[in-house]
C-alpha cells in the first residue's frame, strides 16, 4: 500500500523530497495536477512499463510526457514548430497537451511504437516544483484504472493504483477537474484530438492558422492529461 502524504506549507519539502526519491529509484507515484490525479514516475521503457500493468491499460494507447517548462521540451521532441513554441509561450501552464514528433530519447513502449509524443507543463504548484527539482521530463496519465473515472482527490484513487504505487502526495482536489486539450501538431491543420478547456477556436486564433476537430475524438487514444 502507498505511502500516502498530506500536503501542507509546513510538509511540502519533506513531501517532495519523498516524491522525487521514489521517482529516482524508478517507483510508481501519484501526485496532483491541474486536471486530474496523476499517476507517474521517469520516463524510461520499464516505468511505462508498469504504468500499463497498474491501469490495465492497452499498449497500443500511448502515455503522455510532462515537462517543467517550455525550455524542456527539447528533450522530448525531435522538431519544435513554430506554432509549438507560441503556443507553449501562451497557454503553458495549463491544460494544453501538444502532440510532437518524439526525440530518441522518449523510448517507443511510452508512445505505443508511435512516432508521437504528447507533452505538457501543468499548471500546479505542486507539480511543477516537483519536476523542476527532479529536473527531468517524466511519464504521467490519469490514476484511475482503464475505463474508469479520473480521480480528482485522493478518496477517488483505487485500491489497485494504491498498491501498485510508492507514494501519494495528497493536495486536495484538482482545480479544473477536466482532462486537458490535446492538439496535434504533426498534422496540418492542426486536429485537435480530444475537446478540453481549450477550444479549436481559441487555438486557431492564437496560432492564426486553421485548427480542426477530429473525426473520431479519442481521450483515451491521446492519452494528454
Amino acid at each position: 500500500m502507498a505511502d500516502i502524504l498530506q500536503v501542507r506549507p509546513d510538509t511540502v519539502d519533506q513531501a517532495l523530497d519523498v516524491a522525487i526519491e521514489a521517482l529516482r529509484a524508478g517507483e510508481l507515484i501519484i501526485i496532483p495536477t491541474d486536471t486530474v490525479y496523476g499517476l507517474a514516475g521517469e520516463l524510461s521503457a520499464h516505468v511505462a512499463r508498469r504504468i500499463y500493468a497498474a491501469k490495465n491499460r492497452r499498449y497500443d494507447l500511448p502515455l503522455p510526457v510532462l515537462i517543467a517548462d517550455l525550455g524542456q521540451l527539447a528533450q522530448v521532441a525531435r522538431s519544435i514548430p513554430s506554432a509549438a513554441e507560441l503556443l507553449g509561450r501562451r497557454y503553458w501552464p495549463g491544460p494544453l497537451t501538444l502532440v510532437l514528433q518524439r526525440a530518441e530519447s522518449v523510448p517507443s513502449e511510452v508512445t505505443s511504437g508511435g512516432e508521437t509524443v504528447g507533452v505538457r507543463v501543468p499548471d500546479h504548484e505542486l507539480m511543477l516544483a516537483m519536476l523542476e527539482h527532479y529536473g527531468s521530463p517524466i511519464v504521467a496519465t490519469s490514476a484511475n484504472p482503464s475505463g474508469c473515472p479520473s480521480a480528482t482527490q485522493v478518496s477517488e484513487l483505487s485500491d489497485s493504483l494504491l498498491d501498485a504505487v510508492a507514494v501519494v502526495l495528497d493536495a486536495g482536489p484538482c482545480t479544473l477537474r477536466q482532462a486537458s486539450t490535446v492538439l496535434d501538431l504533426t498534422t496540418r491543420p492542426p486536429h485537435v484530438l480530444r475537446p478540453g478547456p481549450i477550444s479549436a477556436e481559441e487555438l486557431s486564433a492564437a496560432v492564426d492558422m486553421e485548427v480542426v476537430l477530429a473525426g473520431n475524438c479519442d481521450g483515451d487514444r491521446t492519452c494528454g492529461r
